[in-house]
């Protein structure tokens, strides 16, 4: 059964504090599961923020309104470009993204958002490697985990799988996830290595 090994806690490239959740099983077969959520701290004053800036805009709106004579038209279009903006925020707010490795079947990674969640399996007889792979975005500097997946093409024979791309975690905890999970690649290279003679 699965059990909380550790939490460590670290601040993302944009000084949001992120928690990481280190699951293991050391049974037969060995597992991983990492979860990066946003800190209970300051997920509550993110959100309390921005419930008042949207009051504060609707009520700007309400008082625009009053003063200012529109016609039914404009109206409606504004209300639905509104009601689009703050769907398209409510669905799209990520809460967290999870990494669950084992070995010799595969790696899922989810993310979770306010409604709903998106998964995606890679089995393991496609993964090749995991890479920390450094991007520059105007002038910063950003790491990612990335999954190196075999594809059965001459032109691409690797793909790229970004990992937590949207938490965006620093190199520090994208370091210590990196190493459990190479111990985990590296035991069952060597493990497959051994049944094979």
């Amino acid at each position: 059964m699965l059990k909380g090994d550790k939490t460590l806690k670290y601040e993302n490239v944009n000084g949001v504090m992120l928690s990481l959740r280190v699951d293991g099983r050391n049974s037969s077969p060995k597992s991983r599961q990492f979860t990066i959520s946003y800190s209970s701290n300051n997920e509550e004053r993110k959100s309390n923020w921005s419930i008042i800036s949207l009051l504060v805009a609707v009520l700007a709106n309400i008082v625009f309104l009053i003063y200012v004579r529109i016609n039914l038209t404009i109206l409606v279009v504004i209300v639905t470009v509104v009601s689009f903006i703050v769907f398209f925020w409510v669905t799209h707010s990520v809460q967290s993204e999870t990494l669950l490795v084992i070995p010799t079947v595969g790696i899922q990674s989810s993310v979770q958002y306010v409604v709903g969640r998106e998964d995606n399996f890679v089995p393991w007889t496609k993964i090749d490697d995991i890479i920390i792979n450094e991007a520059i975005k105007l002038n910063r500097v950003l790491y990612f985990l990335t999954l190196l997946v075999k594809v059965n093409s001459d032109y691409e024979p690797v793909k790229l799988i970004p990992l937590f791309k949207y938490t965006k975690p620093r190199l520090l905890m994208l370091e210590s996830i990196y190493k459990e999970i190479q111990d985990l690649l590296t035991e069952q290279a060597i493990g497959a290595g051994d049944t094979g003679d």
